[in-house]
């Protein structure tokens, strides 16, 4: 190897060294004594847990995970508009209809597993049940974070299952969708 190519395996080192800084303890007198626990937005005091004496300065409290916010499907005004009129065509015994207002709503979103649960079971109604399995897959994978649509989701593809007579793969979806709570 020559020199530049030392050079350049050496300047990036060199660099990062140089931005190192070691990290920094605050200063505490010896005997000081703790600050209180702080007192959570809920009004209780959270446990705080204090390190051995010789390191009286760092303190770990118990971790607290967020609370759960539930999730709302947001849709455009377009989809909403167009699962309003869906709701009346079912209603009213138009599935057909229904079916094409939800299709042109997955064409503005189609990665809305909500919508695609909403044809799964628009199809499921119309007696096309593996066609029904098969779009409550598609809604699965596009479910997220959603567990409630997962579990919905899961119940109509047992649903499906069980009418073409698919017994063991009803039991395993109902299994699945027990398992999401």
């Amino acid at each position: 190897m020559n020199w530049k190519s030392y050079a350049a395996l050496l300047l990036p080192a060199l660099l990062l060294a140089g931005c190192y800084t070691p990290p920094q303890r605050p200063t505490a007198e010896v005997g000081q004594r703790p600050p209180p626990a702080p007192v959570d937005n809920r009004g209780y005091e959270r446990e705080v847990v204090t390190a051995p004496a010789r390191e009286k300065e760092i303190q770990i409290s118990a971790y607290e995970p967020a609370p759960a916010v539930p999730l709302v499907p947001l849709h455009s005004k377009a989809v909403d508009a167009l699962l309003k009129t869906a709701r009346e065509q079912e209603r009213n015994q138009d599935l057909n209809g229904a079916v094409g207002t939800i299709e042109r709503a997955l064409r503005i979103e189609p990665r809305n597993g909500h919508l695609w649960y909403r044809l799964a079971s628009l199809r499921y109604s119309q007696g096309q049940h593996d066609m029904a399995s098969d779009l409550a897959r598609k809604s699965l994978a596009l479910a997220g974070a959603d567990v409630a649509l997962k579990q919905d989701s899961w119940r109509l593809i047992a649903k499906a299952k069980r009418a073409v007579g698919d017994i063991d793969g009803a039991k395993v979806a109902e299994r699945k969708a027990r398992m999401l709570n």
